[in-house]
């Protein structure tokens, strides 16, 4: 036990998953003003669907799951995986205290289970600070690295599509959110994910050079 804690301490990192939460609810609670109306036409023909509660919900688990399943398998990546995580939310929380969002929720009329779960995450989640969707942001995060890295066999990788992208469109099928936050949460995550892997590509390039005129000096 003690070995394995040695080896594989950076694992602690994912801790800043939680820290980057507590943020979010502190500039949730500190909003000042009207929140602007972030949804569109296109959003009332979205259906809502109850049962995508479900992905919604397996988020966070998911999240720190895959995050210490890459810190296993590929510590460089894992960091890289983290800065990029870690960037693209605070990137979100410059954009909701400069640009605060909401979006508005139906009345939930059923008392059916997957209805009374919905109501529990509106009851526990404010409408607010929704451009761009965290819950997209960080999946598509996961998602790209999973596959484009190939940490996992073909079918477990199209198991874990499955559920990644099950959850990026939750955010939309259960009002969470507008389809703009979805749009607005992949496109940071792919210009973060893009930023971070070509500095540290460039800095481990210049790293082999440096190396090289060692050797052959």
């Amino acid at each position: 036990m003690l070995t394995f804690a040695k080896k594989n301490w950076h694992l602690l990192a994912v801790l800043t998953i939680a820290l980057q939460g507590l943020i979010y609810l502190a500039i949730g609670q500190s909003i000042q003003g009207e929140p602007f109306y972030n949804y569109f036409w296109i959003d009332t023909k979205i259906p809502f669907i109850t049962w995508f509660v479900i992905p919604y919900v397996i988020w966070m688990p998911i999240l720190y799951l895959g995050f210490i399943y890459i810190g296993l398998k590929n510590k460089p990546l894992f960091w890289k995986t983290i800065i990029t995580y870690n960037a693209a939310v605070m990137v979100c929380n410059v954009i909701f205290i400069l640009f605060p969002t909401y979006v508005p929720r139906p009345e939930i009329i059923n008392n059916d289970l997957l209805s009374y779960a919905v109501t529990l995450v509106y009851s526990n989640d404010e409408p607010l600070n929704c451009l761009p969707s965290v819950h997209v942001l960080t999946s598509y995060i996961l998602l790209i690295t999973m596959n484009r890295h190939k940490l996992l066999t073909f079918k477990w990788r199209i198991v874990f599509s499955v559920i990644l992208w099950s959850i990026i469109f939750s955010t939309i099928f259960i009002k969470q959110h507008a389809l703009i936050d979805l749009i607005a949460g992949i496109a940071l995550g792919e210009v973060v994910y893009r930023a971070v892997h070509y500095y540290a590509n460039r800095v481990q390039q210049r790293k082999h050079l440096d190396n090289a005129k060692v050797l052959s000096s």
